[in-house]
Order: structure tokens, then C-alpha cells, then sequence
């Protein structure tokens, strides 16, 4: 597959004079370099690739924004972070329909994904989460995070759009393994809305979140595809479509973006909803380049070894007396991650990234909830 005539190419040279300090220590020098010299053949060498999606839907229809770019020129701005075979895309050309360009970015997503690629989607409106979910549904186990202040489910007959469409994302991939809303306000989101959602969900309101922010991480590390909506900032931190006094911070962002990025399972992270305007406010733009930086550090920092081989894990067996069999942990001993094992009725096993609260839960002879969970969904996958 040729990727390159799905995209208008990136124009470097107008983005060389935004940099503080020379353009060779610049994360644009190094995605200029990598990006420059690229052959198709070469493809595979590449770790991490950025797609622009200069779409906002509106209706039916969609139009141009211009957003992509502001927030590439930010992040070119920014320091480089060392050897890294990162490359830019371009921007997503526009297709004759609204549809026509989610398949495009889930057939340019499908692709990268077979490559081991890890894509960055910087895009217009949330709703192009469809067209990246729609590469996955062909895997069983594929899970999906979403970081945003609101359920973006359908309140009744709706057109598609940024507001509800989770609801398609369930309808198209009814068998979706799991799906986890993270930082959301629950004066924005009825519980009754969750029962419009599928697969496994592990949720995190915003107070929860704040309560144990590390919560977030292992659900983070078991996603495949982390969708971020700009709207789940507080409005003083990034002016968006939505004026929200309450939301994350922007350290707060950063940090799971971080977390997103060390994530060895996440092939996608997409940036949505700068603004609905035609172009967005400067501090939510350079907030939103740093947030694809950290994510880039976060990459950095990915331990690719498996718990199953034992090679660099502590293994730690738990009896608890309700259970037949002992519930095997795992922690790293670089990165001190915890996995915890599951075996599922046909004898195959899986590994799930936990907590240590899940162990020391274990530890007290309490079952962990999410161990539960996962036991039933894995089961109900391959039975």
C-alpha cells in the first residue's frame, strides 16, 4: 500500500524560523530529516508516525481547519528528544464525503498498524475516532481509552458527530473487549449513559482520577487506541469549544499522555477538539503540541519485554481461599509495572497490566475486582 497520495505533504521551510533556539536541536530538525528521506520501502524502520486530520464535522458535512498545523508548528518548537525515527505524514487530503474520510484514516491507521508503527493522529473533531477505531475491529481484544470531560454517546436521532459518536464506535464493534472513560465530570454524564457503552469498562471521573491519579496507568498500558479530547482541560488551562471551570490540569494531562505513550500495547493516540472556531486559542495550541511531546518521552520509555517470559519480572503467587488456583502477579523490575495473569477456559493465557493496590488486594485474600473482570471477558472471547 502507497500512503503518500493520501496526504498533502508537510512544507518544512515555513516552519524553521518559529524555533527558540537553533532549528538542528528542534523536534522539527529530526521529523524533517527522518521524513525527508523516506521511501516507501523504508517504512519499517519507522517507530512512530504523525497524520494530520484537518476535519471538523458539522452535520452531515465537514469543513477544513487549519488546527493541524498550528499545533505541528508548536511541537516542531519544541526540543528533540534524542534518536527517534519519527516521521510527519502530512495532512489527510479531503475526500468527495464525510464517510470517505474516516475510511481513509482507518485504512492509512490499518496500515501502520501492521507495520508496528505507532501513529499520532493531530486532528480537527473528536468523531475521526470512529474512522481509527473501525483499523481494529478485526481484533478481539482491542481496547479503547477516551480522555474527555463528557460520554459522547447519542441522547436520541442524531447524525454523526463529535458529540456522540461513541455510539457508532459501539454499534460497528459490538464486541469491543473494553472501553474506559477517563476524567470525566459526572455533572456532564448521567449514569444511566454507561449503559450505552460496550466491552469491559474501567472509568475514572475527574475526582476519582484525583484521588489516585495512578489509577489511570494501567488502564492506559492495556489500550490500544488513547482518544483525547481538548474539552477535558479546564477552560483557564486551554481555552476550547466548551467554557469548563472544572477539568484537568495541564501538568495533569501531560503526565497521562506520559503514561499513554510508555504504554507498549498503544498503537494511536489521537488529539481532538481544539476548537469548533477555525482556528484555536495560542494556549490551547501550544498546550496541545506539549501533550504529543510528552507522549513522544513517554514512547521513549517503553519496556517491550513480555511478563510471560520471566525475563526481568519478579512472579509473585497469591492463594486466596475462594480460589482454586493461585493468582500470579508480575512486576517489572525496571519499570516496576504490574501484570497480573489470567488463564482463560480453553487453557490460553493473557496478561493484563494492574496496580499494586491489585496485589496487596490479593495479599488480604480480597479477589480483585478487575482480575474478575477480566476472567469473564477473556472467557467470553475465547470459549
Amino acid at each position: 500500500m502507497n500512503l503518500f497520495p493520501y496526504f498533502d505533504p508537510v512544507d518544512f521551510s515555513q516552519y524553521t524560523d518559529v524555533v527558540p533556539f537553533a532549528w538542528k536541536y528542534s523536534m522539527g530538525a529530526s521529523i524533517e530529516k527522518n521524513t525527508l528521506k523516506l521511501q516507501e520501502s523504508r517504512l519499517k524502520n519507522i517507530e512512530l508516525a504523525i497524520v494530520g486530520v484537518p476535519f471538523n464535522s458539522e452535520k452531515d458535512d465537514f469543513k477544513l481547519t487549519p488546527n493541524p498545523d498550528k499545533v505541528r508548528q508548536a511541537f516542531y518548537s519544541l526540543a528533540g528528544v534524542g534518536k527517534l525515527n519519527i516521521i510527519d505524514f502530512g495532512n489527510l487530503k479531503s475526500s468527495s464525503s464525510h464517510k470517505g474520510n474516516y475510511l481513509a484514516l482507518r485504512d492509512v491507521v490499518d496500515y501502520l498498524n501492521e507495520l508496528d508503527i505507532v501513529t499520532i493522529v493531530i486532528g480537527g473533531s473528536q468523531d475521526y475516532s470512529y474512522g481509527v477505531c473501525q483499523a481494529f475491529m478485526s481484533d478481539p481484544f482491542f481496547s479503547f481509552s477516551t480522555i474527555d470531560a463528557f460520554l459522547d454517546v447519542k441522547k436520541g436521532v442524531e447524525s454523526l458527530h463529535q458529540s456522540n459518536y461513541l455510539s457508532q464506535v459501539f454499534k460497528t464493534l459490538p464486541d469491543l473487549f473494553q472501553f474506559s472513560l477517563i476524567g470525566y465530570q459526572s455533572h456532564y454524564v448521567p449514569e444511566s449513559y454507561f449503559k450505552k457503552t460496550k466491552g469491559m469498562g474501567l472509568h475514572l471521573r475527574l475526582g476519582k482520577l484525583r484521588d489516585n491519579f495512578n489509577a489511570a496507568e494501567p488502564i492506559l498500558r492495556n489500550s490500544h487506541f488513547l482518544s483525547f479530547d481538548m474539552c477535558a482541560l479546564k477552560h483557564s488551562e486551554a481555552p476550547g469549544r466548551f467554557m469548563l471551570p472544572n477539568g484537568l490540569y495541564a501538568d495533569e494531562a501531560c503526565q497521562l499522555l506520559k503514561y499513554a505513550g510508555s504504554g507498549t500495547r498503544l498503537k494511536v493516540f489521537g488529539l481532538f477538539g481544539l476548537s469548533g472556531k477555525e482556528e484555536a486559542d495560542p494556549l490551547a495550541v501550544n498546550l496541545a503540541a506539549q501533550l504529543v511531546w510528552y507522549f513522544v518521552q513517554g514512547y521513549l520509555l517503553r519496556d517491550k519485554s513480555n511478563p510471560g517470559t520471566g525475563a526481568g519480572y519478579l512472579n509473585y503467587r497469591v492463594e486466596i481461599p475462594e480460589l482454586a488456583s493461585p493468582l500470579i502477579f508480575y512486576k517489572n523490575e525496571n519499570t516496576e509495572q504490574w501484570w497480573i495473569q489470567v488463564q482463560a477456559v480453553n487453557g490460553e493465557i493473557k496478561y493484563f497490566a494492574c496496580s499494586e493496590k491489585d496485589y496487596e488486594m490479593a495479599c488480604n485474600n480480597e479477589i480483585p475486582e478487575n482480575w474478575l473482570k477480566y476472567v469473564q471477558k477473556t472467557d467470553d472471547k475465547l470459549k
